[in-house]
C-alpha cells in the first residue's frame, strides 16, 4: 500500500512539473501577434465578420475560400478552412490564446493516446501512464526545434502540430473502440478521418500507416472490429484522393522540385539516420533514464511477451522515416521547420516505444533464464548513496548543456529581459497606423526587437509580393512594405 501511494506521489510530481514548465510559455503568448499567412487567409473572412457580425456568414466565406484554394492552390480542405478562421479574424486580441490552444492539443493528445495504450491495451497502471505521458510531453514542448513556428505562429502551428495532435487523438479513439466496441465512437472516428484527410500529408500518412497496421492485426486475429477499422482506412484513402485531386495542387507543384517516389523513400530512410544522430542526446537520454525504473516495474504484471524486438523496432523506424516522405516527394527537402517539428514528435514517440519494447524483451529474457538475482543486485545497488550520487551527476551532465535552449528557459529570458515588452510596443505602434483609415501607402521599418519564438518573420520589402498585398487588403491599405535599409 505504501509503495502504491509512493507511485501516485511520483506520478503527480511528474504531471505537476510538466504543467508548471508550460506556464511561462503560455504567458509569453500574451505578446504574440499574427504574421504572414494569418493575414493571407484571414482577409476575406475578417471583412465579412466586421460587416455582418454573423458566424454563419463568416463560415460561409471560409467555405468559399476553401473552394477557391482547391482550384488555385492546394486541396487540403479542412486545413484551408481553419486557416480562413484564425483567431485574429474575429479579434486581434484572440490571437494571444493561440499558444495555449496548441499546447493544450499537443499535451492532451499524448495523454489521450497513452491512456488507451498503457491502461487499456497493456493493462498497465495509471501511474505508469501519467509518468510516461508527462515525460514525452516535456521532451516535446521543451526540446522541439523552432518553437516559434511550432507554438506561436498560429497558422503554421495549427496546420502541423495541431494536425499531428489530432492524429494521436484519432489513433487513441480507435484503440478505445477496440477495447470496448462502443458504437458511438464510430461517428467520431469517421469525422476525424475525414478531417485528417484534408490536412497536411505528413500527419495524414502517419494516420494511414497506423490505421492500416491496426486493421491488419485485427484481421489476423479474426476480430470483428477489424471491419470497422478497415472501413476507416478506406475513408482516409478516399478523402486523400479528393485532396490530392485538387487542380490547385498542380499549380502549386510548378514551383517545387518533385522527385520520383522511390527516391523520396530512399532519402527518407537516410534522413532518419541523420535525425537519430542529431536528436539522440542529453534530454532524450535523461527522459529514458527517468522512466526506466517505472517501465521495468510494469513488466511484472504485463501479459505482453515482447517476442519480436527486431521486426517491431524496424517497423517503428520505418513509420518514423515515412513521415519525411511527403516533403521529399513534393519538395525534395525535409520541409520547413514546422514540418521537422512533427517529425521530431514522431522520433520521441517511436524511440520511446522501441525502448519500451527492447527493455521488455530484456526483462523477459532475464526471467526465462532464471536470472532474478541480477535484478535483485541491481535494485540493491541503486539503493546505495554512492550509486544515487552517480546517477544524479549523470542526470545533471545530460540536462545542463541543453538547458539554455529549453522552451521554458527561453520564455523566462524573453519575459525578464524586456524583449517581449519592447516587441509588443513596436507592434502596437504599427497597429495604430494599420488601423488608421487615412494611411493608405504604408512603409514600416523592420522590427528592432525580434525576440526568439515570438518573432517568426515579417513582410517583404516588395509591395507587390503576395503576402504584402494580402496584408494590405486585410487592413484596407493600397500598399504595404518593409524598409529594411533603415
Amino acid at each position: 500500500m505504501i509503495k502504491k501511494q509512493n507511485d501516485k506521489i511520483i506520478a503527480y510530481i511528474f504531471v505537476i512539473g510538466m504543467l508548471l514548465s508550460l506556464l511561462p510559455v503560455i504567458y509569453l503568448g500574451r505578446y504574440n501577434h499574427p504574421t504572414g499567412d494569418d493575414y493571407y487567409y484571414g482577409g476575406a473572412t475578417k471583412a465579412v465578420w466586421e460587416k455582418t457580425g454573423s458566424i454563419i456568414e463568416t463560415v460561409g466565406e471560409a467555405i468559399r475560400g476553401v473552394a477557391y484554394q482547391y482550384e488555385n492552390w492546394q486541396g487540403t480542405y479542412s486545413g484551408m478552412f481553419l486557416m480562413h478562421l484564425s483567431p485574429n479574424v474575429f479579434d486581434e486580441r484572440a490571437y494571444k490564446v493561440g499558444t495555449f490552444v496548441i499546447l493544450l492539443l499537443l499535451v492532451g493528445s499524448v495523454f489521450y493516446l497513452l491512456e488507451a495504450v498503457i491502461c487499456r491495451l497493456l493493462k498497465g497502471s495509471k501511474e505508469l501512464w501519467l509518468i510516461t505521458a508527462s515525460t514525452i510531453a516535456v521532451l516535446w514542448t521543451q526540446t522541439v526545434p523552432s518553437q516559434g513556428e511550432t507554438f506561436f505562429w498560429f497558422n503554421g502551428a495549427l496546420y502541423y502540430t495541431g494536425y499531428f495532435s489530432v492524429t494521436l487523438i484519432f489513433i487513441g479513439l480507435i484503440l478505445r473502440y477496440i477495447d470496448d466496441t462502443k458504437w458511438y465512437r464510430i461517428p467520431w472516428m469517421i469525422l476525424l478521418a475525414i478531417f485528417l484527410a484534408g490536412g497536411n500529408y505528413v500527419s495524414l500518412l502517419l494516420a494511414i500507416l497506423l490505421t492500416i497496421t491496426i486493421a491488419g492485426i485485427l484481421a489476423f486475429q479474426k476480430k470483428k472490429q477489424g471491419w470497422v477499422i478497415g472501413g476507416l482506412v478506406i475513408i482516409l484513402l478516399v478523402f486523400l484522393g479528393i485532396s490530392a485531386a485538387a487542380p490547385g495542387n498542380a499549380i502549386r507543384q510548378d514551383g517545387m522540385w518533385k522527385i520520383p517516389a522511390w527516391k523520396a523513400v530512399a532519402k527518407s530512410l537516410l534522413q532518419g539516420i541523420n535525425y537519430l544522430l542529431a536528436w539522440v542526446k542529453g534530454w532524450w537520454l535523461l527522459g529514458l533514464l527517468a522512466i526506466t525504473p517505472f517501465f521495468w516495474k510494469a513488466y511484472e504484471k504485463m501479459e505482453l511477451r515482447f517476442r519480436y524486438p527486431l521486426p517491431v523496432v524496424g517497423f517503428a523506424y520505418g513509420v518514423f522515416c515515412a513521415m519525411s516522405c511527403p516533403t521529399f516527394y513534393t519538395m525534395n527537402s525535409t520541409g520547413p521547420a514546422r514540418v521537422v517539428a512533427i517529425v521530431y514528435y514522431g522520433f520521441i514517440l517511436f524511440s520511446f516505444f522501441s525502448y519500451f519494447y527492447i527493455l521488455g524483451w530484456l526483462y523477459q529474457w532475464i526471467k526465462q533464464k532464471e536470472m532474478h538475482e541480477i535484478c535483485g543486485k541491481v535494485k540493491a545497488y541503486l539503493k546505495k548513496p554512492i550509486s544515487q550520487a552517480v546517477l544524479g551527476v549523470l542526470a545533471m551532465l545530460l540536462f545542463v548543456p541543453g538547458i539554455k535552449t529549453a522552451t521554458t528557459v527561453k520564455a523566462v529570458r524573453i519575459l525578464t529581459s524586456g524583449e517581449a515588452q519592447a516587441y509588443e510596443q513596436e507592434y502596437q505602434e504599427r497597429l495604430k497606423i494599420l488601423e488608421d483609415d487615412s494611411a493608405k501607402e504604408v512603409v514600416f521599418s523592420s522590427y528592432k526587437n525580434q525576440p526568439d519564438m515570438l518573432y517568426v518573420g515579417d513582410f517583404s520589402s516588395d509591395p507587390e509580393e503576395m503576402s504584402n498585398q494580402k496584408a494590405a487588403e486585410y487592413f484596407g491599405k493600397s500598399s504595404l512594405k518593409i524598409n529594411y535599409e533603415e
